[in-house]
């Protein structure tokens, strides 16, 4: 299918952007808030399509639309402060397996969607392996990092079943566009809490803001190329099993994390040695079955 090879390569670009994600949380940007501040404020950059298709739907469509990103905007924070307070490798395997069991619960039953007996087994396949590959088999964390990951995922849920809805209703462009606006309206409320307002308008001076800002406009770049594709993809197909492809792109994270963590050691590091070695193994078996379930 078509839209299989759309959101891979979604996915691919979401990879990266999460691993610019965690060189920035750990090394420039102190704040969750500050950091899905600016992703906010940068969605209005969609604004650029309205000449290609968007439409004025009614004020219920507008409002359901603007919710859509708005709840986004507000997963990231929560996202952002689990991986504040955890590792990539605890926070991301929860936030991932959460996002498409919520999903498909939510679209059950707000979206009278329904997959098929072989949808099914590709959907836990896709979930179970995507959980595998990153979960750290010694269960260490920080309990409060946990809590951010799990809300994140239900928020994340909430606003991929809207979006869907707002897909249903709209085009893609025009939805795509007015949802945008909704998470640039969330971000600029942030302004409204002092702890928030402080560290979006008076940031730490950064010895190296040229590479701050390279890392920050190069993940926003490849993020939201990969935002569109993925949202593209929940157009066209099943918000469940859209979201239950996101173990693929933890596999993709993996292989960068390893090219990467011998250089980086002190931000990135896998560690696969003996059973672990062999969870990431199934775990991508795993995937590679959903997908293959998926596409025949």
């Amino acid at each position: 299918m078509n839209w299989i090879i759309i959101v891979l390569a979604g996915h691919f670009l979401n990879a990266f952007a999460f691993l610019m994600d965690k060189f920035l949380l750990t090394k420039k940007i102190p704040s969750p808030f500050v950091y899905a501040f600016f992703i906010g404020v940068l969605g209005i950059l969609a604004l650029v399509l309205i000449p290609f298709g968007v439409i004025i739907p009614s004020s219920v469509e507008i409002i359901r639309a603007l919710i859509a990103g708005a709840t986004f905007i507000i997963a990231l924070v929560f996202f952002f402060a689990g991986l504040k307070e955890n590792e990539a490798s605890r926070v991301v395997p929860l936030t991932g397996g959460f996002v498409p069991a919520f999903t498909f619960v939510l679209a059950y039953f707000f979206l009278a969607e329904r997959l098929g007996q072989i949808e099914i087994l590709a959907f836990a396949a896709l979930v179970i392996g995507g959980v595998l590959i990153t979960l750290d088999r010694n269960g260490k964390g920080n309990a409060k990092g946990y809590m951010y990951a799990v809300i994140a995922a239900l928020i994340f849920a909430i606003s991929f079943v809207i979006t869907k809805q707002v897909f249903i209703e709209q085009a893609f462009i025009s939805g795509f566009v007015w949802s945008r606006i909704g998470g640039f309206l969330m971000a600029l409320s942030f302004l409204l809490i002092p702890s928030a307002r402080h560290g979006i308008l008076h940031q730490p001076k950064q010895k190296n803001k040229g590479s701050t800002a390279v890392l920050f406009f190069t993940g926003q770049a490849t993020g939201a190329l990969g935002f569109v594709l993925v949202n593209y993809t929940i157009s066209l197909a099943s918000v469940s099993l859209v979201n239950a492809m996101q173990g693929v792109q933890y596999a993709f994270l993996l292989v960068m994390v390893l090219i990467l963590s011998k250089k980086f050691p002190k931000i990135l590091s896998e560690k696969l040695s003996g059973g672990a070695l062999m969870q990431k193994v199934i775990a991508i078996i795993l995937i590679s079955i959903g997908i293959i379930l998926i596409a025949f």
